[in-house]
């Protein structure tokens, strides 16, 4: 259980940083900004930082069902995995 939880833990941060990563090389080929080397780059501005915002919101909304569905995923997993640690204190103290 706890490996199948582990790989949907995984899965959803790289879904995350797939999307975080989209949403940076987009406003780094925005043409309305001055160029720049990145997100932690020293000549990323307030307005690099709210386009970077604005794209990762919509990346996210469009991913918004399959993020969802993996942290139910992880929810539940959790859930039993605290169940059946529970389940057994309770027969180990039998």
């Amino acid at each position: 259980m706890r490996d199948r939880r582990a790989d949907n833990q995984a899965r959803l941060r790289t879904l995350q940083l797939r999307l975080t990563h989209e949403a940076e090389a987009a406003t780094r080929a925005t043409p309305g900004l001055p160029a720049t080397f990145g997100r932690h780059a020293t000549d990323w501005t307030k307005h690099h930082e709210a386009d970077f915002q604005r794209r990762l919101s919509e990346l996210r909304l469009a991913a918004r069902n399959e993020i969802g569905s993996i942290e139910q995923k992880v929810a539940r997993q959790s859930a039993a995995i605290n169940a059946f640690h529970l389940r057994q204190a309770r027969e180990a103290k039998r």
